[in-house]
């Protein structure tokens, strides 16, 4: 009984007369890490290779998606956070170009804030001070980004003649003051050309560049945090680009196709010269890695230099199997005349794509490995009815996955799934699903186990410690989901099912360029994480809980509760679950003014979304909610009109002539009413626009 690893060793050893030294970045992430850093740091400071690091750092260091892809800015702001959009002097900005621009001021030693107020007050009642997207302060400079292409034209989402408004408008004001505008634009950044363009309209008003030193450029990176996040992307793609025995052509081909061309032939250009200097510290010490033990061994077998002995081949957990491994299998089938291979595997538990496995090897058996049979083993020994039914409906919404019937030997009478949600209750959610699993626990005899799983270890209950003397009859273990798979408990107890960038599913988005190494992404949506949460939701014996705690419910807990699914849910949703009006994918969340303590409500997407709604007229506390024809205060319960043009409600102001009504969007919506006019005048000025002014 063997690693996959230790076999390869075994192999080169026989084969060459002695085994070989193993590198300690094989057996140390840290150390591979530290490695490849060093590297990045020598390389910045070669004349020839510092321009193409500085340049990535500038340009390529998040995929590039124009506005015009998206449907709202929801998605857009989806996108900004996923990839962590931020300048290299830390600014939250709004926009990938924005960023761009912010990057190459950094870079080129340019003094500049990101939306400064403007050195005259505009302010109205009606509009906020006016904040140009750049200031420089030492050249009284003011730049501004305009989304539009070469036509003109607005991403969809965007209201166009409203937009060109407010570009003449921004013109006009820098005329009056006779302040410096320079413009810049979407198009530019489609066309290649926008930093280009920048720098020549910089020159032209007397702006001079100071570019950092070679010796400072990574210094102030890793000051700034680039560094690591680089260096983790570099160590992944190498660790996938040897494990599948890539060449520099193949992934040239690649990234030729790629989706992000540019991009994917710039991080190439950074890869390569990084690679060549891990392979000659490794070739220089007299060392290999795990990836070098695995080919080496394959081609050994493949040359006929080993001639395997087995004519038996049994591998466990096959769905985790790399393309690597699977050609180190097929060789010593083929070393060893009648040889077979036996693969216990589980696609519905393929969960290490990101560590190299390719589930299509297990899809595909008979494309690596020849004619085959397929044995499905229906029956589970750990799970009751009702979880096994849960998980196999909730896997197999994904259609690609292999189809099979799961039968149980045990048998619950009840629900044995229990979604909790995040409600006004006083009990955490966890201490109320412990009560109901101690109160279940009392018909068995002796101690049940329970077993806390989280989708990240920072999930780790804060009084674990402190539960055994809480709950004297459960014995508590805590650990991710990913090391949980292979394990059971009584009970199992999934924290951190909500939304957000360490979610579950998880929204952090993996690289892109990943996908020049890695298997192809699947079809079917967040296919990965459905089946972690398969896998944490199949180590219950007797009942799993699965807990909305700290934040907005999930969509795979949406998925549970309204999919029809065999489950019961305790506690409610969080009052205010409002989506954002302005840009769809945020949620209106309660906040209060540091100022004067009123209550507002402002987007949960803030900075990226500013909207904010203002709440209920007649208590000052609420979020006024549609319903019907109407809005329902969530706390007082009033009603409150509706706006007629958009789906804002109408609060009372005082306005130059008198009291009025205005919508509760604004400015995105600008209807109002006089208070004065009679119910007939009212029904007759449905759909007026209020002039801004």
């Amino acid at each position: 009984m063997r690693t996959f690893h230790s076999l390869g060793m075994a192999i080169v050893g026989e084969a060459e007369g002695k085994r070989p030294a193993l590198a300690a970045t094989a057996e140390n992430d840290r150390t591979l890490f530290d490695l490849l850093k060093k590297i990045v740091a020598d390389l910045l400071a070669v004349r020839d290779l510092s321009a193409t690091l500085v340049a990535w750092f500038q340009e390529g260091f998040a995929p590039y998606r124009s506005q015009q892809e998206f449907r709202n800015w929801g998605e857009y702001h989806d996108y900004i956070r996923k990839f962590d959009i931020r300048s290299l002097k830390g600014d939250v900005v709004r926009s990938f170009e924005e960023c761009e621009i912010a990057n190459f001021l950094y870079l080129h030693g340019v003094a500049y804030e990101y939306e400064a107020p403007y050195e005259h007050d505009l302010a109205t009642p009606e509009k906020r001070q006016y904040k140009p997207d750049f200031r420089l302060p030492d050249h009284g400079i003011y730049i501004e980004h305009f989304g539009v292409d070469a036509s003109g034209n607005t991403a969809p989402f965007v209201p166009r003649e409203k937009y060109l408004e407010e570009m003449e408008w921004k013109r006009g004001v820098h005329a009056e003051y006779d302040t410096v505008l320079i413009e810049t634009f979407s198009h530019e950044q489609s066309d290649g050309r926008l930093l280009r363009n920048l720098e020549k309209k910089l020159v032209d008003h007397g702006v001079t560049f100071s570019p950092m030193p070679r010796e400072e450029t990574f210094s102030a990176l890793d000051r700034q945090g680039r560094i690591d996040p680089f260096t983790r992307l570099v160590a992944t793609f190498l660790q996938h680009f040897k494990g599948n025995r890539l060449s520099f052509g193949d992934i040239a081909e690649r990234a030729g196709a790629h989706r992000d061309k540019p991009r994917a032939m710039a991080f190439l250009a950074v890869f390569r010269p990084i690679f060549e200097r891990y392979e000659e510290a490794l070739a220089s010490a007299g060392e290999i890695d795990f990836h070098d033990m695995i080919n080496r061994a394959t081609d050994l077998v493949e040359e006929g230099r080993y001639r395997s002995p087995f004519g038996y081949i049994l591998v466990d957990e096959f769905q985790d199997i790399s393309p690597s491994r699977a050609r180190l299998l097929k060789a010593l089938l083929d070393s060893s005349p009648g040889a077979q291979l036996f693969a216990v595997g589980d696609d519905w538990q393929a969960i290490y794509r990101f560590g190299g496995s390719d589930i299509s090897v297990m899809r595909e058996f008979g494309v690596h490995f020849g004619a085959f049979e397929r044995i499905d083993l229906v029956t589970t020994f750990r799970c009751a009815d009702r979880i096994a039914t849960v998980a196999t409906d909730f896997v197999l919404r994904n259609p690609d996955q292999i189809r099979k019937t799961v039968n149980t030997t045990r048998k619950a009478d009840r629900p044995a799934v229990f979604v909790g949600l995040p409600g006004e209750q006083e009990l955490s959610l966890l201490k109320e699903a412990l009560d109901r699993i101690e109160a279940d626990a009392r018909q068995y005899e002796g101690t049940s186990e329970v077993l806390l799983l989280g989708r990240y270890r920072h999930l780790r209950p804060r009084n674990l410690d402190a539960l055994p003397k809480q709950y004297p009859g459960l014995r508590f273990t805590w650990m991710t989901v990913h090391r949980s798979k292979g394990l059971e408990a009584d009970y199992a107890v999934v924290l951190g099912l909500c939304s957000g960038k360490y979610g579950f599913p998880a929204e952090i988005a993996d690289d892109p360029l990943l996908d020049l190494v890695l298997a192809a992404p699947e079809a079917h949506p967040n296919a990965e994480e459905r089946r972690l949460l398969y896998v944490a939701v199949t180590r219950a014996r007797r009942q799993v809980f699965l807990l909305a705690d700290g934040g907005q419910p999930s969509e795979f807990v949406t998925e549970l509760i309204d999919g029809g699914y065999d489950i019961e849910v305790f506690g409610r949703p969080p009052e205010g679950d409002v989506p954002c009006p302005r840009c769809g994918g945020g949620r209106l969340e309660r906040r209060e003014n540091a100022r004067n303590g009123g209550v507002f409500y402002g987007c949960s997407n803030f900075p990226l979304c500013e909207h904010t709604a203002r709440a209920c007229p007649r208590c000052g506390n609420g979020l006024p909610v549609k319903s019907g024809e109407a809005y329902v205060c969530h706390d007082c319960g009033g009603t409150i009109e509706a706006c007629p043009v958009c789906d804002g409600w109408l609060n009372a102001r005082m306005g130059r002539y008198g009291r009025f009504l205005g919508c509760s969007n604004f400015p995105v919506c600008e209807y109002t009413r006089n208070l004065r006019e009679s119910k007939k005048t009212r029904d007759g000025a449905k759909g007026k626009r209020r002039r801004r002014r």
